[in-house]
């Protein structure tokens, strides 16, 4: 088994999702359309849309690491002319289905499985009158940014150095100095 890729940014959780997802379809659950964005434009029906929507940062340490927590929505969309029950007979096995594909799935990238944290019916009138039903699902997942191995070495700060020169065409230095930060100690200790 190879190692888990290295998340560099959320296009990557929506991009592998997309893929499981699109590659993944079973006969029982075949989406027409598996896509990457938010609002729904013009999409077949039945439809998976993925976006991740949110996330935060938290810097670890002085290593220059960040944690960003991240929310991801999955919406599913169908249309069935007969009715609403008819509508919600389809939508709901594929929330289970969705469900089951991502919580606790890693996708093969260095974060944490994705989470679950629950599912919305998000249909407005309008969807209605055009025989549309939209539910969105919620995911949570974690991932640390690492800084490239070429920042990291100057990340760390070893010292402080300052010169003042004198506004005269000459520039005459008029005072000098350094910190050095692993020589400095607290002596009121």
């Amino acid at each position: 088994m190879s190692a888990p890729q290295q998340v560099t940014d959320c296009f990557m959780i929506e991009s592998a999702i997309k893929t499981l997802i699109a590659n993944g379809n079973d006969p029982q659950m075949v989406f027409k359309a598996v896509d990457i964005q938010k609002n729904l434009q013009t999409i077949t029906q039945p439809s998976f849309t993925v976006a991740a929507i949110s996330g935060k940062f938290e810097p670890q340490d002085n290593s220059g690491n960040i944690d960003e927590n991240v929310d991801v929505v999955v919406t599913l969309v169908v249309k069935n002319l007969a009715n609403e029950e008819q509508r919600r007979r389809l939508i709901h096995p594929m929330v289970s289905y969705v469900v089951q594909k991502l919580h606790g799935n890693d996708l093969g990238l260095d974060m944490e499985p994705l989470t679950v944290s629950g599912w919305d019916d998000v249909t407005s009138n309008q969807h209605l009158a055009l025989a549309l039903s939209l539910f969105e699902i919620k995911f949570k997942t974690q991932f640390t940014l690492k800084p490239e191995a070429a920042e990291c070495s100057y990340r760390e700060l070893l010292s402080i150095g300052s010169t003042f020169k004198s506004e005269t065409p000459e520039h005459e230095t008029l005072a000098q100095g350094e910190v050095i930060f692993n020589e400095v100690t607290n002596e009121s200790d």
